[in-house]
């Protein structure tokens, strides 16, 4: 999981690559050079400058991202230029990422772009291969920091495995940069495979720049349906190279057990932006999908049953940004990884403003088999501290602020507790979104209008939209077109302990078979149960009880600090979660299910077999929900994933963890387990 670092030394006041053998850059002009080889040779000051108010964003995608240069110089640029409408969504590939202090070093060189650079520096990520979501400058710019190999990283970014369907009902990249160590000293940047993979994330409007002119790149490019020029090379280079992209060779190779389930038959519409959409739901999924539409340009309306933001699921007074890790690399465990990182960055800003707190996240095991995964999983993430730390005897201590009786436990410094409900309210009111107050019953889609009505149970018209997002929890039960995703509901209750002067000095979340919040105003909050099949929100002294014991079995150092409770005065609070069969949240558009059904049938026989056939879509309809416990830490990610797909941008997370998040999901695989 975790990406080797990049090794430099200083040679001349210059970073050198130890691995590859050569210099970052230029020290006298390197952003000259980045200037001309890039900005200039793409045209992007012009492009940017004539941007219409129907292209809401501009997609740049760079091979090898270093320190960062041609990022920043293009982040300066867009802010001069571009229109106040438009997004800059920047993909960078890098297999060798430097660490956060050489970068930090680094960018000191040009005090002059302290104010661009230090956000990225900011919010640089950790070194673990895969997707990392950086927000920058209130959304007018995003960047996708793909760790890894670049053309596994720029394939996993592609809506399909196969190249011809890259691009399927998406927006193509914009412009290139091709700038990693030379094809000498690093060859696996400069391949033919890779630039089929460029290629097919491309259309005729697209262009490429690069510093070399080496004759295997040219040869590549134009294999691959890039028209090639080679023109004056920066300062005292004779030739460089500059492309615009032509026609894309067809590709033959064929993937075994390849089906495109996930892609929408039918050509996506197009609608005149600002274009209106309703959510149904104003709880953290709602709240966050709604604020990262109204970034990408949508007019946003928010309907909920209680008029008000967080109540419900979301309504309790503290809840966790909570961590689970593994030591297995399939799916799920890589979204949670991919959602806790993104997480602690998009609520940094209200941590900040004393919003909740940004005290660490402590996890302390439950028996000797967790403490050996604890272990393994830090020698996973080994020099990753910044994101997880293993503590033993006093460091425990000297963290939580109390004596633990525990041998170890996994810190998560970044995490915290927020409020949820006060969270909802802050998002909607930063994007000035209101919330309609209303209970939809039903809803149907005027094909004429091409409008979703919206009608409460007296038939009353509650919304009109162009597009339609539920985000109402287990509320998608009660609606036909959802009902086949089979959520369920399940009770949790969350106990007020009063704190007591040793348990005050509890300073950080400690969770184990349960979870306990630092002392605020009083009061710990401590939870949570998980009850199947009781149906009231009333307080139950049986589910007080459980969570105390559970916090008080987890340690009993834990135990000693809490003290004593009287059962029967104690406040909290009881609601449900809305969960799924596989423990992932849903997030995606709604497929046509009797259709779905029809057209994999196949897929009982042989599940493995390929075909090229699509999905079915209901038009404009979508789904984010099922985050059980973890709404904080899946919400950020799901709401970035849904915006994506429904602005038709390049969604920002492998397509493998993209497939396992997707609603179509559960009738592919009952179909290939002969279930319906």
């Amino acid at each position: 999981m975790e990406v080797s670092p990049a090794e430099i030394e200083w040679r001349h006041g210059v970073p050198f690559s130890l691995e590859f053998q050569d210099f970052y850059f230029s020290l006298k002009d390197a952003f000259q050079e980045s200037n001309y080889v890039f900005i200039e040779q793409n045209n992007l000051s012009s492009r940017w400058q004539s941007l219409e108010k129907q292209e809401l964003n501009f997609n740049i995608a760079e091979l090898g991202f270093g320190a960062g240069l041609n990022f920043l110089s293009c982040c300066k640029l867009w802010l001069e230029v571009a229109p106040s409408h438009a997004t800059l969504s920047y993909f960078a590939a890098e297999s060798r990422p430097l660490k956060s202090v050489d970068l930090e070093q680094i960018l000191e060189i040009w005090p002059s772009l302290d104010r661009i650079a230090k956000p990225l520096i900011d919010q640089f990520p950790a070194a673990i291969k895969g997707f990392h979501n950086i927000e920058l400058f209130d959304g007018r710019i995003k960047l996708c920091l793909m760790l890894g190999p670049a053309e596994e990283m720029f394939d996993a970014l592609a809506e399909s495995d196969i190249k011809e369907l890259y691009l399927h009902n998406k927006n193509p990249i914009d412009a290139w940069f091709l700038d990693g160590f030379s094809p000498s000293k690093n060859p696996n940047i400069w391949t033919s495979k890779l630039f089929h993979t460029v290629a097919s994330l491309s259309s005729k409007t697209t262009t490429l720049s690069t510093f070399s002119a080496a004759s295997v790149v040219a040869k590549n490019l134009t294999m691959c349906g890039f028209d090639v020029k080679h023109i004056k090379g920066f300062g005292k280079k004779r030739q460089m190279i500059t492309a615009t992209f032509n026609s894309l060779k067809q590709d033959h190779t064929k993937i075994l057990g390849t089906n495109q389930w996930n892609l929408n038959s039918r050509a996506r519409l197009k609608h005149k932006m600002p274009a209106s959409v309703a959510i149904l739901g104003a709880g953290i999924a709602g709240c966050t999908t709604a604020v990262a539409l109204a970034k990408r340009g949508y007019t946003v309306d928010v309907i909920d049953r209680f008029g008000k933001a967080g109540e419900g699921g979301s309504g309790n007074k503290r809840a966790i940004v909570y961590p689970k890790l593994s030591i297995r690399d399939d799916s799920l465990p890589r979204i949670n990884v991919n959602a806790l990182m993104l997480a602690s960055r998009y609520y940094q800003p209200l941590w900040d403003k004393g919003i909740g707190q940004q005290c660490g996240v402590l996890i302390l095991p439950e028996n000797s088999k967790s403490e050996a995964e604890f272990v393994k999983i830090s020698k996973r993430f080994h020099g990753l501290t910044h994101f997880v730390q293993l503590l033993t005897n006093n460091a425990l201590q000297d963290v939580s602020g109390i004596k633990l009786k525990s041998n170890l436990g996994l810190f998560f410094p970044t995490l915290g507790w927020l409020p949820p409900s006060i969270v909802c309210d802050y998002l909607l009111k930063s994007a000035n979104i209101s919330v309609i107050k209303g209970d939809v019953c039903k809803f149907h889609r005027d094909s004429s209008e091409g409008l979703w009505n919206l009608f409460d149970d007296n038939d009353d018209l509650l919304a009109q939209a162009d597009i339609l997002v539920m985000a109402n929890a287990n509320g998608i039960s009660e609606f036909e077109e959802t009902q086949f995703l089979d959520v369920k509901s399940l009770r949790g209750q969350v106990t007020e302990l009063p704190s007591s002067e040793s348990s005050e000095k509890i300073k950080t979340v400690i969770c184990g078979e349960g979870y306990i919040t630092p002392s605020q105003a009083g009061s710990h909050s401590c939870g949570a149960t998980y009850n199947h099949k009781i149906s009231t929100t009333d307080l139950r002294a049986e589910d007080h009880w459980k969570n105390i014991t559970q916090m008080q079995n987890t340690d009993k150092g834990l135990a000693l600090a809490l003290g004593k409770f009287n059962i029967n005065k104690l406040d909290g609070r009881a609601n449900y979660r809305c969960t799924t069969r596989d423990y992932l949240p849903i997030a995606g558009p709604i497929p046509n299910q009797s259709q779905m059904i029809q057209d994999f049938a196949f897929l009982r026989k042989d599940a493995r077999k390929s075909t090229a056939i699509k999905g079915t879509y209901i038009d404009d309809l979508y789904v984010n929900c099922g985050m059980g416990s973890r709404g904080l830490t899946y919400a950020p990610l799901t709401a970035e994933i849904l915006s994506s797909e429904i602005s038709q941008q390049l969604c920002p997370l492998e397509r493998e963890l993209r497939l396992a998040l997707h609603p179509s999901r559960f009738i592919i695989r009952d179909l290939k387990k002969k279930r319906i």
